[in-house]
């Protein structure tokens, strides 16, 4: 294997939320080891959390981070990715590969039936609801009544999101390999029928070494189509009432900062450390069922390299 496919592991932007090793600089021992196997397994145990933009979601915990990769000559599997390398030099390759859209992540830690009534209050919209009198309430009795609150008004209605489905992506990826940084690029399109939308990354890394320690900045862009915006953080015309209106979303690019850092104590394990900021573009924070407008990640903990 050469080593322009080892680095590969280090320099390349995450695709799948929970495989967030990808983001964490391997030992230095293991691209030494490259040349003598095909494969790598890393398991990282300790503290993180990545928040949830969705209005009603719940930050994620994340306590245990999975590495693992397999190269062949052309084939590899590489924390979620499966690649074939089309072309590959020195200092840059070019492969076609599929991927899972992380996305949907989010969905998985809503509140449910809260998710609506919150979304009306985090968004300003209770002041301007109409109230229609109720049977049986006098006219005069309806102002500051228990019958004008928000969860009277929305007791009976279904405020729950349905759930979005996974993305398989399809497309090339590009790396390049510098000493004043590392460039890669993702073109990346919905092959699976979920939403039909596309994607491109574009990001530079730099890493700072001593004897045991590495530190590596990335800065990167992130494009996402109007198709996956609308899909994954619209809202569909079932889904809205008064307070969250239908929302069919725009092509937007996110941008973000990341750093993360090494401690090798031993051949087999290392100190590791990560915290990303992710500023969501303003296609996806103007939706009526997102609260904020970036997102934050930072983890944790000790990686061993078997």
């Amino acid at each position: 294997m050469n080593s322009m496919l080892t680095l590969r592991t280090c320099s390349r932007l995450p695709t799948t939320l929970l495989l967030l090793c990808c983001l964490l600089p391997l030992p230095a021992f293991s691209q030494q080891q490259s040349a003598e196997r095909s494969w790598h397994l890393g398991l990282a145990l300790g503290q993180g959390e990545r928040s949830n933009p969705l209005v009603g979601g719940e930050d994620i915990d994340i306590h245990y981070v999975i590495d693992f990769s397999w190269y062949g000559d052309r084939l590899f599997f590489d924390n979620g990715d499966l690649g074939y390398t089309l072309l590959t030099a020195r200092n840059l390759s070019l492969s076609a590969l599929v991927t899972l859209n992380n996305e949907r992540n989010y969905y998985n830690y809503l509140t449910g039936q809260q998710f609506g009534l919150q979304s009306i209050f985090d968004k300003g919209f209770i002041a301007s609801i109409p109230v229609a009198p109720e049977a049986g309430v006098p006219k005069d009795e309806l102002t500051n009544s228990a019958h004008t609150t928000p969860e009277a008004i929305y007791n009976n209605q279904h405020t729950e999101l349905a759930d979005r489905d996974s993305a398989l992506n399809g497309g090339f990826e590009f790396l390049y390999i510098s000493p004043y940084g590392d460039v890669q690029a993702q073109v990346l399109s919905d092959v699976s029928g979920t939403h039909d939308g596309q994607e491109a990354w574009l990001s530079w890394s730099h890493p700072w070494y001593t004897r045991n320690t590495e530190l590596s900045l990335t800065l990167g862009l992130e494009w996402k189509s109007e198709q996956l915006v609308g899909y994954y953080f619209g809202v569909q015309p079932d889904e809205s009432f008064v307070g969250r209106p239908t929302y069919e979303g725009a092509a937007g690019t996110n941008s973000f900062v990341r750093l993360a850092g090494r401690y090798n104590v031993s051949a087999h394990w290392t100190v590791v450390g990560m915290v990303e900021r992710e500023f969501l573009s303003s296609a996806i924070s103007a939706s009526p069922i997102v609260n904020a407008d970036a997102v934050d990640t930072f983890f944790t903990g000790l990686f061993y390299q078997f």
